[in-house]
């Protein structure tokens, strides 16, 4: 069995693709559930740049038909997946989790939040019943490289997330966000991020709404904001110098039928709209209004400038505990199959070693109960002594797969249910 991964991101499509592939809690449990297949693994990281479908086959399903599946279950166009996605098995595989866990394949270059996300899809699986050994094997070591990336280099270092990105984006633009009246709309987890990353610019007035006000509430004791009712979320457009939307809305929550009403009363003050979310919370056709600029996820890539030289510079230290992870998950791959076929190797001698030992018993009815165990000591002394070498020559050349094949075949251990 090997692990699969298909991966749609930021550098396989765009904004608008990436969007269409957003999953709902029931999609996701549907498709994880299908890549499982018959008691197989199989786990998905869906954040804001990317979705990851990871699994085992078999006994999860081929490549054609996790392309259907997805199409089907997102209403996707069919012929569109495999334009947009990019498959990887075995070794690959690995190497793409670890890069992702590590920073490496973020838009934002050692963005701090993906390690989180990697461990959320960990946990997701495992209570899905679906994080079997080499799945969570594999993330384990992930995360582990993740987490050196961070605390040994600099690839960190600096505004890494998608958050830090926003504020940042709307700082250059409004010249500072100090005395500014900034306005979030989403109390998730990017929405506390930007609101705890907003209160240290100091700004004059901060607000945050959210459907559920009791998350706001949370979120604004910590960061001293004001609660805004939902129902009244347009209202503090009027004077907002920023607004910053990260709501779990599947549909847009501000258009440009609300908000032209709204411009006519700012006397041409500019807006700057920061729209972070996936599926997009703000209407494109916003950026055509006067005096409204808007970006959105894919506007932040070029952001970030602070830090950007050290974290470039880490890039082959992180590479070598990527390849480092990648390795210890090849050798734990290695152990475990040698295991396996040791011990179908004793299973099958136990089953030879037993049905002969009865054969000839029955023929030697006359021994004694200490005699009969004399012949049974015997026989398994034979066989300890018979497999001593084999089994250790495959311990010692684990990574050998021409030696453990050659064991399969000259001991059938496909076959290790035999009769006498």
């Amino acid at each position: 069995m090997a692990v699969w991964c298909l991966t749609i991101s930021h550098r396989t499509a765009p904004l608008v693709q990436r969007e269409s592939l957003a999953l709902t809690p029931e999609q996701q449990a549907t498709l994880t559930a299908t890549l499982a297949g018959n008691g197989g693994e199989s786990a998905i990281l869906a954040t804001c740049n990317r979705l990851e479908l990871y699994w085992l086959a078999p006994p999860g399903p081929d490549v054609a038909t996790v392309h259907t599946v997805l199409a089907n279950i997102t209403g996707v166009n069919t012929l569109l997946i495999p334009q947009i996605a990019r498959v990887a098995s075995g070794e690959a595989a690995a190497r793409h989790l670890c890069r992702v866990a590590a920073g490496l394949e973020s838009q934002v270059l050692g963005e701090p939040e993906i390690l989180g996300q990697v461990r959320q899809a960990q946990e997701a699986a495992r209570a899905a019943g679906t994080l079997g050994p080499v799945l969570d094997r594999l993330f384990t070591l992930a995360i582990t490289a993740g987490k050196r990336a961070r605390a040994e280099t600099a690839i960190s270092r600096g505004p890494g997330s998608v958050a830090h990105a926003a504020v940042q984006l709307a700082a250059k633009r409004l010249g500072g966000l100090s005395g500014r009246r900034v306005f979030i709309l989403g109390a998730g987890s990017t929405g506390r991020l930007v609101a705890h990353i907003v209160r240290s610019y100091h700004p004059a007035w901060l607000g945050i709404a959210n459907r559920t006000r009791a998350r706001a509430e949370a979120v604004a004791s910590a960061v001293g904001a004001v609660v805004v009712p939902w129902e009244a979320l347009l209202q503090p457009l009027i004077d907002a110098d920023v607004l910053f939307v990260a709501t779990g809305a599947s549909t847009p929550v501000i258009t440009a039928a609300d908000l032209a009403p709204i411009l006519a009363q700012r006397h041409d003050h500019p807006l700057v709209i920061i729209d972070l979310a996936l599926p997009r919370n703000v209407e494109p056709a916003i950026a055509l209004l006067p005096h409204v600029y808007l970006a959105d996820l894919d506007a932040l890539h070029s952001v970030c400038h602070e830090g950007l030289a050290a974290r470039v510079a880490a890039i082959p230290q992180v590479e070598a505990f990527v390849e480092e992870a990648v390795a210890a998950f090849q050798e734990w791959e290695r152990t475990r199959a040698v295991s396996a076929q040791i011990a179908a190797l004793c299973a099958w001698a136990e089953q030879v070693r037993d049905a002969e030992v009865q054969k000839a018993l029955r023929k030697l009815q006359h021994l004694s109960e200490r005699d009969r165990d004399v012949v049974l000591g015997l026989s398994q002394g034979l066989v300890h002594k018979l497999l001593h070498r084999p089994i250790a020559a495959l311990r010692a050349h684990s990574d050998d797969p021409t030696l453990s094949e050659a064991v399969k075949l000259l001991f059938a251990l496909d076959q290790i249910s035999l009769t006498s």
